[in-house]
């Protein structure tokens, strides 16, 4: 029986491609294997948000085959669509295809059997690399997850691509253009994933508020969220990422009368300053934003906000850079995820002037973290004493071990609870901070025998 090994680098969409890949290898009669065993065969999903992630795939591949240089070795994701040569020409690589060729991964596995007939089962391929002139402009949805993986949580991607062609980024240039996945599809998914057993849903895509504009907003990422509800066995529903931009009107109320919504929401600033926001083209301003979180707020008692900062995009001044600092700590997040800019080749920024240099954008890195660090503090230090419910999993964390799990609004507790407690939602009282941990106590005990 043979072998495969995926690794995943990169966001929440390239975790549920690599797991649909997965399921196709598993179709074929592979093994899956972690990525440091031997493998007959390995994919490897690549990102490309920042040059940091380009170098770090190339790390990963060239590792890949060192650690074992009979693998066959396939190259897939964001960094595979916009630098297929610098990829292909890596020794050792069989293979790369694009974002929207993952829907074809059947055809290039029977081109490895094939080739792995012909030469007795002798190892490493060699097939030219596929080479696209562009990026397919609609997402093809063929390829769903049912498994989801050992954990209690699953991802469902409804969406792909993206249209808003912020300056810095490349995503639309390397996922295409946005589409929505038919909603049938994702309520049929979403059956079978809660019909194994998993208790939470992860709704995912590249830009999660857009969806249905391709469609003329016949549907909207609340009706996915209504459909998807009244599935049993599902007992929590909560977003990956929705941006500001294109967040539907009506989507708070809506939410707010779905129990089972989790009140968490990670919403990318980017930046506080309404400047460098236009020269991002973000599409909003601090006001629009600021009133979006009051009114999650408003709707969702002790709701976590979360989101991502960049640093460094050129043309920030000081002055903007402070605007963003204020904005950012009088919204108060509960937890930020900061960036430093990096220039993409192909994208509107990096042709723009007046970069900054590399040591402000470290400066100015370093103290958005500080700032971002005494945010969570603060916010955690809120729920001390609190009783919130949380999902346990089955992964044993911090000093002691103990499992743990995320509270509706996404503060990551410890618990000491018995393994029979996994995959559970207990209530839970809030006791102390531990490190990155917030240790947590049963509110009612646990008795296994009963629960």
């Amino acid at each position: 029986m043979p072998t495969a090994a995926l690794i995943t680098l990169g966001c929440k969409v390239n975790q549920y491609d690599t797991q649909a890949m997965q399921e196709v290898m598993l179709r074929n009669g592979y093994t899956i294997v972690a990525e440091h065993d031997p493998a007959d065969l390995c994919i490897i999903n690549t990102c490309t948000v920042t040059n940091t992630a380009d170098q770090k795939a190339r790390q990963v591949i060239r590792r890949a085959i060192r650690r074992n240089p009979d693998t066959e070795v396939l190259v897939t994701g964001c960094y595979a669509e916009s630098d297929r040569d610098a990829i292909a020409a890596i020794p050792g690589v069989s293979l790369v295809f694009g974002n929207r060729e993952k829907a074809d991964l059947q055809k290039y596995l029977d081109i490895v059997h094939e080739s792995w007939k012909e030469k007795d089962c002798s190892p490493l391929l060699q097939i030219d690399p596929v080479h696209h002139d562009a990026v397919r402009e609609h997402a093809n949805f063929s390829m769903s997850v049912s498994e989801a993986g050992k954990h209690t949580r699953a991802l469902i991607k409804v969406q792909d691509g993206c249209s808003a062609f912020c300056t810095y980024c490349i995503i639309p240039y390397v996922r295409g253009r946005m589409t929505s996945r038919p909603l049938s599809d994702i309520v049929r998914e979403a059956k079978q994933i809660a019909a194994n057993g998993y208790k939470e849903i992860v709704i995912t895509g590249v830009h999660l508020g857009a969806y249905g504009l391709d469609n003329g907003r016949q549907q909207t990422i609340a009706d996915i969220l209504e459909h998807i509800h009244p599935i049993n066995g599902i007992e929590r529903i909560r977003f990956s990422s929705i941006e500001a931009m294109n967040f539907p009107p009506d989507l708070v109320d809506r939410m707010a009368a779905l129990p089972k919504c989790m009140p968490h929401f990670h919403l990318p600033l980017q930046a506080g300053s309404n400047k460098i926001l236009r020269q991002m083209r973000r599409r909003y301003t601090t006001e629009q934003f600021s009133r979006l979180v009051e009114k999650l707020r408003a709707s969702f008692p002790d709701v976590g906000v979360t989101t991502d900062v960049m640093v460094g995009f050129p043309g920030e001044t000081d002055a903007d850079f402070e605007d963003s600092l204020r904005f950012v700590e009088a919204t108060g997040f509960s937890q930020l995820h900061v960036f430093r800019y990096s220039p993409r080749r192909g994208t509107p920024a990096a042709d723009y002037p007046d970069h900054v240099p590399p040591h402000v954008s470290a400066d100015r890195s370093k103290a958005t973290i500080r700032l971002g660090k005494r945010l969570e503090i603060e916010f955690r230090k809120q729920m001390l004493g609190k009783t919130m419910n949380v999902l346990v999993e089955e992964s044993c964390e911090g000093p002691a071990g103990h499992l743990a799990g995320f509270t509706d609004n996404y503060l990551r507790v410890l618990l000491d609870v018995p393994d029979s407690a996994v995959n559970r939602i207990l209530p839970v009282k809030l006791v102390a901070l531990e490190g990155e941990f917030i240790r947590a106590e049963a509110a009612n005990g646990f008795h296994p025998e009963t629960d």
